[in-house]
């Protein structure tokens, strides 16, 4: 037995445990007991028939005197589930005793547990490894791992006035997306599966519902899958069968089975002009994080690469490299950033390491940078090591700049795009997404080679359209339609 990577996963609150423990944090009402009570029983799953949600996540054991009773509760929809072709996986949150709860799971016949704790045991089950995002143990996660403390993508709800996005430090709306942890994960945990766990906000009203697509969206356009987690007042209003709330899981559920209609698009590789290089780990790793979380709400086009892979990772299309850590690199590391300099390109790092006897200069007296002239191309190093990695995301995209860009969007509002290629490089894939409530409209998208047409996907349509492209200088320009949260063109026909 082994956990799928096709399993797409959803959150299945329900039992006696459940009930037991929002008692104790106060978040229960007659109202959510009762559909907590409700989604235990098998007509429960009937809302799942004809989508493609195929594995659902039950709470298993706690340490809890109503662990037995949550098992008890639960066999009936375990059966069910099976004969529907579901799968289950049981979160195990007690600390003692693992093994046995394990063997439990089993016998009761889910297919995987997912545990927060025991991270050094091994069992002859199924594991799912769950860890806070800022400390994932990349060396120890399984074929699919889950990480939580994640955001709610959208606009960040302190920058909000009424309708209106206050800039953030970085000059725009101040976006909240799991994008760069996704692609982080993508390159740390190659050929694995991440989840990411995030609860939509506790607004979400069936009038004002959260941005369920735009949460499935912003998780597999980058290349991880979320697990689907209703609020309180839709799970109650779909058991009632309410029909704005039967709407909502429309929605939900077509937005799903897009991007599971589109599976060979996780195939294709992030494009971009920076590589950002780090190990990503202990001291490493807060800063990387947010740097590479600041680079993208600034909408710089970056690939990560772990600095163990940097000697052999292609350099095709990078214009710059952020050499993140403290620490230099070896001598084969060395030698390849060199001979990327030498032929043209940029290296940012904290230390200068680059041939004895080249003197700096500076491009600007008020930018705190030296530079060295390298062959074609240059080594910038700060005056001061990097602290602030708000600061290290703006330099860098002041020393990248615009002009290098693969993909820009004209108008964008509250909108972000991610370019990626197929794998032998014959289609060019470019995602766009609107992290506003508003539709976006007038958005023009611009890519730096040429093309005649697009073919142009949305949630909103059942067949591609035929975008037809503007020459611009250089490059393309295509005027996108109105979409309210994603779109997405595939490009052919150009040597990428």
């Amino acid at each position: 037995m082994a956990s799928d990577k096709n399993w797409i996963p959803m959150k299945w609150p329900c039992g006696p445990l459940v009930i037991a423990q929002r008692s104790k944090s106060q978040s229960l009402d007659a109202e959510v007991k009762e559909t907590l009570a409700a989604w235990a029983l098998p007509a429960s799953l009937d809302m799942l028939k004809g989508t493609a949600i195929n594995c659902l996540i039950v709470d298993w054991a706690e340490g809890d005197p109503q662990d037995s009773a949550q098992q008890q509760a639960l066999k009936p929809l375990l059966e069910a589930g099976r004969q529907m072709g579901i799968a289950f996986v049981g979160k195990i949150g007690a600390k003692g005793n693992v093994g046995a709860l394990v063997e439990a799971a089993r016998a009761a016949g889910l297919s995987a547990v997912m545990l927060s704790n025991a991270p050094g045991e091994s069992f002859d089950f199924p594991i799912i490894r769950q860890f806070s995002r800022e400390k994932v143990a990349w060396d120890a996660t399984t074929p699919i791992f889950s990480s939580t403390d994640n955001v709610w993508p959208g606009l960040a709800l302190e920058t909000m006035k009424g309708d209106t996005a206050n800039a953030g430090p970085t000059g725009v709306p101040w976006v909240n997306s799991n994008a760069w942890f996704s692609m982080l994960a993508r390159e740390m945990a190659p050929a694995k599966s991440a989840w990411l766990d995030f609860d939509p906000p506790e607004s979400s009203t069936v009038q004002h519902p959260a941005d369920y697509p735009l949460a499935i969206a912003d998780s597999r356009a980058y290349g991880s899958r979320w697990v689907i987690s209703l609020d309180d007042k839709l799970r109650a209003a779909m058991t009632r069968k309410d029909a704005p709330a039967l709407e909502i899981w429309s929605r939900i559920c077509r937005t799903i089975s897009f991007f599971d209609g589109h599976k060979n698009w996780e195939m294709f590789e992030p494009q971009g002009i920076l590589a950002v290089v780090s190990d990503f780990q202990e001291d490493n790793a807060f800063e990387g994080n947010e740097v590479l979380n600041l680079l993208n709400r600034r909408a710089v086009q970056f690939k990560i690469v772990l600095k163990s892979r940097w000697a052999s990772a292609s350099t095709k299309g990078l214009r710059a490299i952020l050499w993140l850590d403290k620490q230099s690199p070896n001598n084969e590391q060395r030698s390849k950033l060199l001979g990327f300099v030498q032929q043209g390109g940029l290296v940012i790092a904290q230390a200068s390491w680059g041939p004895a006897g080249v003197q700096p200069f500076k491009k600007d007296p008020a930018f705190q940078y030296n530079m060295y002239n390298v062959g074609q191309g240059q080594i910038a190093v700060p005056e001061e090591p990097f602290a602030d990695p708000y600061q290290v995301a703006v330099d860098t995209h002041l020393l990248v700049s615009r002009r290098n860009d693969l993909v820009r969007l004209y108008n964008p509002a509250e909108t972000n795009c991610h370019s990626s290629v197929e794998p032998d490089r014959k289609r060019r894939l470019v995602q766009v997404l609107n992290y506003s409530a508003q539709p976006a409209e007038y958005v023009t998208l611009w890519v730096s080679e040429r093309y005649s047409s697009a073919q142009l996907f949305g949630l909103e349509t059942t067949n591609p359209v035929v975008l037809k492209g503007v020459a611009g200088k250089p490059g393309t320009e295509f005027d996108l339609p109105t979409f309210s949260v994603y779109c997405a063109l595939e490009l052919e026909g150009n040597n990428l």
